[in-house]
């Protein structure tokens, strides 16, 4: 998994590429706390480059999507789903609970709408 981010307007955007499984999530998890550790709580996951997701990483997502809202009101929005892995939200239920947006754009209008 590659893991980079580009920070503007206190929004961490954070750009994956490969698959987000067991193998991988470790890598993303770590990533993510140590950006709350420095204080930032407000993130879009750019999921452009990612060809699968397996539960292991939905359940990464949403651990820090619900420790983000209640703990800090921040968020984690999810952007550019390819489309098997916007299935896997769809039949997970999950696309009810996040924040999912067609491209970068959008989710980072939606910060700026929220405030």
């Amino acid at each position: 998994m590659n893991i980079t981010e580009e920070m503007k307007d206190n929004i961490s955007r954070i750009y994956l590429e490969g698959r987000f499984d067991a193998n991988t999530c470790a890598s993303v998890e770590k990533f993510i706390r140590e950006k709350i550790e420095e204080g930032k709580y407000c993130f879009v996951l750019n999921m452009e480059n990612v060809p699968f997701i397996a539960s292991a990483g939905l359940r990464v997502i949403l651990v820090f999507t619900k420790e983000l809202r209640h703990k800090f009101k921040g968020d984690l929005l999810i952007s550019n789903l390819q489309i098997s892995v916007k299935r896997v939200f769809e039949i997970s239920g999950l696309k009810n609970v996040l924040k999912i947006f067609d491209d970068m754009e959008t989710a980072l209008r939606s910060f700026k709408i929220e405030k």
